[in-house]
């Protein structure tokens, strides 16, 4: 599949979501050096069997489960940072080899709790059978420009302003959904400080 021509595989869904893409990126993946997801979420798992094994994985490309393959998650996914170390730790403890083989784009965005928080609140995220992943809310906060990105870690001052109006936002969106809800800031800044200890060295 890769030769001299052949130097860059791209795989893209075009049925909105759950084709199969990380299966076929796990057939791709042995004979590439780098896999990259660019886009999307920790919504619908992908499962990979190798051996007598079974491996789960949400965010995280199918690619590290290839000895030497080296895998990259890009700036155009919304990180579940709770979710990713949940997959690292699990990858670790069935004897996958991570260290040095994962990056994250220091310009990816955060899945944080209000935006779960919202989801799971929005009777139209239950008209439409969303997972309750806080992906759409992350997505949206991207878009305005008020989403926390993971090089936001390295500064908090511009964290806890970012943190405040994602968190002014989904408060208002709660009470129009007539939600009784409300975030904690104080809460969520420190979740992402215990956490950037480990997501900025992948950065």
């Amino acid at each position: 599949m890769f030769s001299a021509k052949t130097r860059t595989l791209v795989v893209v869904g075009a049925q909105w979501g759950d084709e199969g893409k990380g299966k076929l990126v796990d057939v791709l993946a042995e004979g590439a050096d780098w896999v990259v997801r660019y886009q999307g979420g920790a919504n619908a798992s992908h499962t990979v069997h190798i051996g007598d094994s079974s491996f789960v994985l949400h965010q995280i490309p199918s690619g590290i489960l290839h000895p030497g393959v080296r895998c990259a998650i890009g700036n155009g996914v919304v990180l579940d940072p709770d979710t990713l170390f949940t997959e690292i730790d699990g990858l670790v403890s069935d004897g996958v080899d991570v260290e040095g083989r994962l990056y994250v784009s220091d310009r990816a965005h955060l899945v944080l709790p209000y935006h779960k928080l919202v989801d799971a609140e929005s009777e139209a995220s239950k008209a439409i059978g969303t997972t309750g992943r806080g992906i759409g809310p992350a997505y949206e906060d991207k878009v305005a420009r008020r989403g926390v990105r993971v090089l936001d870690l390295r500064h908090p001052e511009r964290l806890r302003q970012l943190v405040e109006q994602g968190a002014a936002h989904a408060d208002a969106q709660l009470a129009r959904f007539g939600s009784d809800k409300r975030v904690s800031c104080g809460e969520t800044i420190g979740m992402l400080e215990r956490l950037a200890e480990r997501l900025l060295p992948l950065a």
